[in-house]
């Protein structure tokens, strides 16, 4: 019996010697495995970043040289003079041509583009629809501060005398990131998120051509500040340098 017990002891202490073994060597694993994975992460998040830092800097020289190509097009159209508007809608691309034109404003129906900055203030460009002999088209007055921060409109006076035009031909640019909130118009002045031709067109009533036109004459009530081109060339190069630079760190 006593060689039984020491037997069934030795045994039970092998047991227990093995199953230390096998929990060790399994919390080992599971750390190896942890760590391993966690490197895995590691890199494939930097390759990651590689890869989009790399992407982002071959699109900003892509941007700078189509904005090189559009800075030669605006001097060769504009080094012409000024053309009617109509002439300048039947040529092809009549984007960024200087027109001069007589229309009648409809100063009852204004709308007001916010959310545009002016020497660090906040304010509207304001719009307006303007009959013409090539149609309705929607013209930019200039720019507005606005009154306060409590989101009052400024007041507005547009002539609806007719009158003589000068400016510049321009197509408005979608921004998938901004939302209309305005989808009818009771009243006016009528606040909007951006320029959309086809929601001007439905908010005035009005079959609008496909431009606006730009102002670029001075003028007292509003600020006039065309800019063909917001960002030049060579803010992209600078930011298409950046990228390879962080590329180069990371690889």
């Amino acid at each position: 019996d006593w060689s039984s017990d020491v037997c069934s002891s030795d045994l039970s202490n092998q047991n227990y010697f093995y199953q230390h073994i096998n929990l060790n060597s399994s919390a080992q694993v599971g750390q190896m495995n942890h760590v391993r994975a966690s490197r895995l992460i590691a890199i494939i998040i930097t390759s990651l970043c590689v890869v989009a830092m790399c992407g982002l800097g071959f699109w900003q020289l892509d941007r700078m040289e189509q904005k090189q190509q559009r800075i030669v097009s605006i001097t060769e159209k504009q080094g012409k003079g000024s053309l009617s508007l109509i002439d300048a809608l039947s040529t092809t691309d009549p984007t960024d041509r200087a027109v001069t034109f007589k229309g009648t404003p409809d100063g009852d129906k204004v709308l007001l583009l916010d959310n545009q900055i002016h020497e660090q203030r906040v304010g509207y460009d304001v719009l307006a629809p303007v009959q013409t002999n090539a149609g309705w088209v929607l013209v930019n007055y200039g720019w507005l501060p606005a009154p306060d921060f409590s989101r009052t409109l400024p007041s507005v006076s547009i002539s609806h005398d007719a009158q003589h035009f000068e400016g510049v031909v321009s197509q408005p640019s979608h921004n998938p990131l901004v939302k209309e909130t305005l989808t009818s118009a009771s009243r006016f002045p009528a606040r909007i998120q951006q320029i959309s031709i086809s929601t001007a067109s439905e908010l005035l009533s009005l079959n609008l051509l496909p431009y606006v036109v730009v102002l670029t004459a001075k003028n007292d009530l509003f600020v006039r500040r065309y800019n063909s081109v917001v960002m030049p060339p060579e803010k992209h190069l600078g930011y298409a340098k950046i990228g390879r630079a962080s590329c180069r760190e990371r690889v």
